[in-house]
Formats: structure tokens, C-alpha cells, sequence
């Protein structure tokens, strides 16, 4: 399968497209080109991440699940270990490139250890680990994943600098196919009410308990046309071809503006 991702080579997204099997990868410079080459027909698939553990939902997937027609297929959750890279010792290093999440995620880290440092924010770790590869000076180093280390022939200095030990990123897999029932599913919506009114939220979620219908999660996005106006991303576990989701999906339709956005094998 042909699949397109974030790149450059040595991404969380690069190793989590290989973990999914994809035969053929398409490195692309943002979200929204992944899905436009879906879209376009240039890539039979993609791969994107969707949110963290520690960060919270990647907003550029949710925006571009919104634009375009394109469904969610499968669901990964792939543990994100963030590593030390220098060329020289921990008291040499003057100089840290870092995307800004992978900063966010090790700032215990950084402000204990090395308080003085010069950050240099790039677009990936993969971004990281290319410009450390290209200074092999020991005042230089990156926050990089392991794969990217091995990729670019780092030096890893130290090992699992993020702050929590527990950190996880959950990525789909989007295409033009929609999947079939395994028994073991979510799906994903998005709710758009017309009005902002007393208790819409209620309104949302009471044709799910209502149902016994587990949600598994509910986020809310400004909806880009109103100051105080939001839109609710909400998944829950079952598939649409389960008879009472598709009954509440019918009767929160009749109600708000509903968009399905897939549903899949459920990965927790």
C-alpha cells in the first residue's frame, strides 16, 4: 500500500507508517498535503497523528478531517520515547534542536539539565536529528526518537528524557475505503450544532447514555465562524453498522449536523 506521511525520513510518523506495513511511503511537508494526495489519488492511504497523552489532539488532523472526505480506516498508538543526542558529553552542549512538542514534553529535562542551552525549534525530529548530523560538533545536540538516531547515525547520550514515562501518540490510517465491523471498533464523529444555547452539550452526549453507548472521547474545536462558537469531535466505541449506533446517530442527526468521520478496529 502506497501511503503518504509527514517527513522528512525519521518522523514518529516515518516509523509508525512502517509499523502499519506500508509498502510504498510518500513524505510529505504537512497534514493537509497527506490528505490532499488521498484526495488526489497520488497515495492510496495516509498516516497522521491525531493526539498525545501528554499534549492533547493534533489540530491540523482535526481540521483536515473536517475539509476533506476522507475516513478514518485504523487506529495505532505508539510509545514515544524521546532521547538525548551529542556528539561530545552533557556539559559540552551549548546548542539543542527541538521541535517545540518534543520541547514541551521533555522541559523537566531540559530545565534541570541543561538550563543554559540555546534552543533552536525545528518542523520534526526528524529536522532534529538532520541538523545534528550535520554539525559533529560536541556542542550541538537534539531531542530525537531512537528510529531517527539510527536513521542518521547519532549518538544517543541519554535515554527516555521525557518527563512522564507513560507518553503515547495515537495515529490513523485515512483513506477513500470505509471498514467493516470486526466486533472490536470506534467510531469517530464530529457534532456541529447550529445554535450556541443552554445545555447543547447535554444534548450531545444524552442520545449516547441513553443507548449505553461508551464515549470514549469528546473534545471541542472553535468552529472558525463565530467568536464562543464550537464544534465537538466525539468518539465512542461500536461501528455504524451496529444497529444502536446507527439508531443514535439517526436521532443526534435530526438535531445537529453530524459528520461521521470512520470507524475502525479500535487499537485500546
Amino acid at each position: 500500500m502506497k501511503v503518504s506521511t509527514l517527513g522528512p525520513k525519521g518522523t514518529f510518523c516515518h516509523e509508525a507508517s512502517l509499523l502499519f506495513g506500508a509498502e510504498e511511503i510518500v513524505f510529505k511537508r504537512s497534514i493537509w498535503e497527506v490528505f490532499n494526495a488521498i484526495e488526489t489519488h497520488e497515495s492510496e492511504g495516509g498516516v497522521v497523528p491525531v493526539e498525545n497523552s501528554l499534549v492533547g489532539g493534533v489540530s491540523q488532523t482535526l481540521d483536515s478531517l473536517i475539509e476533506f472526505d476522507i475516513k478514518i480506516t485504523k487506529e495505532y498508538l505508539l510509545p514515544i520515547h524521546h532521547n538525548l543526542a551529542c556528539w561530545g558529553d552533557l556539559e559540552d552542549i551549548e546548542v539543542l534542536y527541538s521541535h517545540v512538542l518534543t520541547l514541551s514534553q521533555c522541559e523537566k529535562f531540559v530545565r534541570n539539565h541543561l538550563p543554559k542551552v540555546q534552543i533552536h525549534e525545528t518542523a520534526s525530529n526528524a529536522i532534529s536529528a538532520i541538523e545534528l548530523s550535520n554539525r559533529k560538533d560536541k556542542r550541538y545536540a537534539a531531542l530525537v526518537s531512537e528510529f531517527a538516531a539510527e536513521l542518521y547515525d547519532l549518538k544517543i547520550i541519554k535515554k527516555d528524557v521525557q518527563d512522564e514515562k507513560l507518553n503515547f501518540t495515537r495515529f490513523f490510517v485515512v483513506g477513500n475505503q470505509s471498514t467493516l465491523p470486526t466486533g472490536k471498533d470506534r467510531t469517530s464523529i464530529v457534532v456541529s450544532p447550529s445554535v450556541n444555547r443552554p445545555g447543547v452539550l447535554y444534548s450531545i452526549i444524552k442520545p449516547f447514555y441513553d443507548a449505553g453507548i461508551d464515549l470514549t472521547k469528546i473534545e471541542s474545536r472553535p468552529s472558525k465562524k463565530k467568536m464562543g462558537e464550537y464544534i465537538f469531535f466525539i468518539d465512542f466505541k461500536g461501528h455504524t453498522k451496529d444497529k444502536k449506533i446507527s439508531q443514535t446517530l439517526n436521532e443526534l442527526s435530526s438535531i445537529f449536523t453530524v459528520k461521521v468521520l470512520g470507524s475502525y478496529p479500535r487499537a485500546y
